[in-house]
């Protein structure tokens, strides 16, 4: 009896040790930790000697979850250097044939091993002719295991390109959801948001890149009610939304794709998609959707996933307070460079605006 009480000490122990190990190698692996609202640094690269100066009243803005830059998921752990940089010029081609005057991007690596280090923001700037970008990292890590089973560095999240000059850039960490168990956190994206403001001709416009939960309806609708509350106040200045927001039609099964490969912690039972209130949040306020809406119409070629054969709408791009849609579509011959296809609309704006100089300015205590 004595032998038993002195082993279950011993096991006792032993597990506290290792449960105060782990909690040291999280702290140190996050460490410094990324603040959950920030200004990301504005990067001017003057790689584009296009004339930007005619008046133009017509933006044209996409929307690309790269799937950091691996293009469709692949069996090998790992992508050699040389490899890799054709899988990003595939993209940077893709951004060129676009042509957007604004790209959100999501998914996208800044620093990390499993991309060998390559800051993607930068060089699909560089390559596909964008003068400004910013990004914003959501996951930062020194050692990671999950994606692709590289282990090492991470640091990933979102970036927006642009060729008119940003003069302003904002960016949220969204909280991870609370149906994560703490041990498996460090390993999982908890997604963002980034906002940043364009100056079109001297017209202010506000952009907001979204990346919201991918298998959590309560945490999606969360995080929009979050975006509004701290985005979407100035009805005066032309604002354009774009990104993955992971969210599909009430007509969709809870069974959907986007669930496919959901972890075993997440309950697939605790769905109400029909009543989902993402997307609708933005259509009460006034905003347009680049493209029918599956609320409605059931248009599979406004499909964005998977990219190689597409079966659900999760990208989306809306326009509204002032900015207004005149077309969008999906761009279809992207069907390899990344698990998402791009989205793309045409966007006026319109009536003059100014951004308020507190808002413009004002710098976030970290």
């Amino acid at each position: 009896m004595k032998k038993t009480r002195i082993l279950l000490l011993l096991l006792l122990s032993a597990f506290s040790t290792i449960i105060f190990l782990f909690f040291i190698f999280l702290w140190w692996n996050e460490s410094p930790a990324l603040p959950k609202r920030s200004n990301p640094e504005i990067t001017f690269l003057n790689v584009n000697k296009k004339d930007i100066n005619a008046k133009s009243f017509t933006l044209k803005v996409a929307s690309y979850n790269i799937h950091f830059g691996i293009g469709l998921e692949t069996d090998s752990p790992y992508i050699d250097k040389n490899s890799y940089i054709k899988r990003l010029d595939k993209i940077a081609q893709i951004l060129k044939d676009i042509d957007a005057d604004v790209v959100l991007l999501q998914e996208i690596d800044s620093a990390s091993k499993r991309s060998h280090y390559i800051n993607q923001a930068n060089y699909l700037a560089k390559v596909a002719g964008y003068n400004y970008f910013t990004q914003a990292p959501t996951l930062k890590g020194k050692v990671h295991i999950n994606f692709h089973k590289v282990v090492g560095k991470i640091e990933h999240g979102q970036a927006i390109l642009s060729k008119y000059p940003i003069e302003y850039s904002e960016a949220i960490v969204f909280d991870y959801a609370s149906y994560m168990p703490f041990f498996v956190k460090w390993l999982y994206d908890p997604h963002g948001a980034q906002k940043c403001v364009i100056n079109f001709h001297g017209k202010k416009i506000n952009f907001i890149n979204l990346h919201l939960d991918p298998w959590s309806q309560d945490q999606r609708e969360e995080q929009i009610q979050k975006i509004k509350k701290l985005w979407l106040r100035d009805k005066n200045t032309p604002t354009i939304i774009g990104g993955d927001f992971n969210s599909i039609a009430p007509t969709a099964s809870k069974e959907g794709l986007y669930l496919q490969d959901a972890p075993w912690f997440v309950d697939k039972k605790n769905f109400d998609i029909k009543n989902e209130t993402t997307i609708s949040t933005l259509m009460h306020l006034g905003f347009k959707e680049a493209g029918p809406l599956r609320l409605s119409l059931n248009h599979k070629r406004y499909n964005t996933y998977p990219a190689d054969d597409p079966k659900e709408k999760i990208d989306y791009i809306f326009a509204g307070y002032k900015a207004r849609i005149i077309h969008g579509y999906i761009y279809e011959r992207a069907n390899t460079a990344s698990d998402h296809l791009p989205i793309v609309a045409d966007i006026k704006i319109n009536g003059n605006n100014k951004t308020s100089d507190i808002n413009r300015k004002r710098k976030l205590t970290r």
